[in-house]
């Protein structure tokens, strides 16, 4: 039975946690989602939209998300000293961020999803928070490319339980009525892991310069190689917090407990007979994620090769960017599909979607002019209107689909978004300027063939569906 400290209500966020450390021990030895479950409504009752204690559990999941994109994304910021210490190409670091990671993502995504779907999420998230941690640092200490090819694919199938794990917890703290703003919030972490690896890692290449430093037990280690492993370091900072997260009950949209969990068959009949608007949804953004993900990726050589910028200022500088302008859009993006629903348009997420893929064509066109002022403005723009889209696709296909299908579907989103977007977007640039144009001083030539190309048939595609997104909703209904 829960204990009465548990059952009083916790009046904010700081003693909510203290609820949930005071209880901790009873839930290490009852470990079973049931368990966790009587214990949630003891604190909160039934689900309410935006309590307090959802709110703590929404920033613990956005802080552990900035965690994953951060350890994942500072490669982008080494490719020049990487490419000088293992004697490789645009080519090869093309694969290493993109396919090195994706696959192996993908490949631990489902099974982990459907264990997410069974069992204990927050139990899951933890130990990828420690084993993914664990080969960011292992990146660092890498002595070929081999090795370090290894640690990245290892970081992989650590992250690939966090996003399913936590849209599907979220999607039961947070209702319809507040899923898109909460699942928003919650995907601020991805602009701010992606501004500190840029921001951080480039002010820690700056604090190192480039001898690097000595470390006990290791020797002198280069300043690419320190970055890594203090970045691996940091996200273990995160762990005492989310033990703070009760796995909550699983309900469904009406706020009733969810059914039991779906078999294949049932599962598959699902997905038949809404799949114009479930594949639309994930075809549609994941090619918004393409574009995003080879900007992300090549933005900083970018401006290195083309505007002649030092790698610690180009890591500083589109680090504030996109600390700024990712999360202002993903604020935006949320309030914005909430308040066209109350408008009556239900349609709405996928509708933001639209016109953020379209303004991103622009944007995209923008950042590969010449001019180093007009190029700020692009990438500015492409930070803002990329921002809109996370919370709006977990929102829109939590929407659709019953609470039990809710990790396999974002796993099914991460899937494609990885397979396509993660693995093509960036080593379509490196062949490009290996093999086409022969020349890494031609990026953002590739750049402006490959991004805008993306955005504008993400913007085709969701215009497409909306009609049958509408159906598949009031079919639910």
């Amino acid at each position: 039975m829960p204990s009465r400290t548990v059952n009083a209500p916790c009046p904010d966020v700081l003693v909510g946690f203290a609820c949930a450390t005071v209880d901790r021990r009873q839930h290490v030895l009852n470990a079973k989602a049931g368990d966790a479950v009587g214990s949630h409504r003891g604190l909160v009752g039934a689900r309410r939209e935006g309590g307090r204690y959802a709110w703590y559990v929404c920033v613990v999941m956005m802080l552990l998300l900035s965690i994953s994109y951060m350890d994942r994304s500072v490669l982008a910021l080494l490719v020049a000293p990487i490419e000088a210490a293992f004697s490789v190409r645009d080519t090869t670091m093309g694969l290493l961020q993109g396919a090195a990671f994706a696959v192996v993502y993908v490949l631990f995504a489902f099974p982990l999803a459907r264990l997410a779907d069974r069992g204990n999420r927050r139990d899951l998230i933890v130990y990828g928070v420690i084993f993914w941690c664990g080969a960011t640092v292992c990146c660092g200490l890498a002595q070929s490319v081999r090795q370090l090819f290894l640690a990245r694919m290892s970081v992989a199938a650590g992250e690939a339980v966090l996003m399913p794990a936590a849209v599907s917890i979220l999607s039961d703290y947070f209702g319809p009525k507040s899923r898109a703003r909460a699942l928003s919030v919650y995907s601020i972490g991805l602009y701010l892991g992606s501004g500190l690896a840029m921001g951080g890692g480039g002010a820690l290449i700056k604090v190192f310069g480039p001898a690097g430093a000595v470390v006990p037990m290791a020797g002198l280690l280069a300043s690419w190689r320190l970055v890594f492993i203090l970045m691996g370091l940091v996200g273990l900072f995160v762990v005492p917090l989310l033990m703070g997260v009760r796995e909550p009950p699983r309900l469904g949209d009406d706020g009733r407990s969810a059914e039991a969990t779906l078999a294949f068959r049932p599962m598959m009949r699902e997905l038949r007979t809404k799949r114009t608007a479930v594949f639309g949804i994930i075809i549609g953004f994941a090619l918004i994620s393409l574009g995003a993900t080879t900007v992300n990726a090549w933005g900083a050589t970018l401006f290195l090769r083309t505007h002649g910028w030092s790698i610690g200022n180009a890591g500083l500088r589109l680090g504030a960017f996109t600390l700024v302008f990712g999360p202002l859009g993903a604020i935006t993006g949320g309030v914005a599909a909430d308040w066209l629903a109350k408008l009556g348009r239900v349609d709405a997420k996928p509708f933001i979607g639209l016109l953020s893929a379209s303004g991103c064509v622009v944007g995209a066109l923008v950042l590969t002019l010449q001019s180093t002022a007009v190029a700020l403005i692009g990438i500015g723009l492409l930070n803002y209107l990329i921002g809109f889209n996370f919370g709006i696709v977990q929102a829109s296909l939590a929407d659709l689909l019953p609470n039990r299908m809710r990790a396999v579907i974002s796993a099914l989103y991460i899937a494609t978004t990885n397979i396509f977007a993660a693995t093509l977007g960036p080593l379509l640039v490196g062949v490009l300027n290996d093999h086409v144009f022969k020349d890494p001083a031609e990026i953002a030539t590739s750049l402006r063939i490959v991004v805008p190309s993306a955005f504008l048939l993400a913007a085709v595609t969701l215009w497409y569906v909306l009609p049958a997104y509408r159906r598949a909703l009031a079919g639910r209904r």
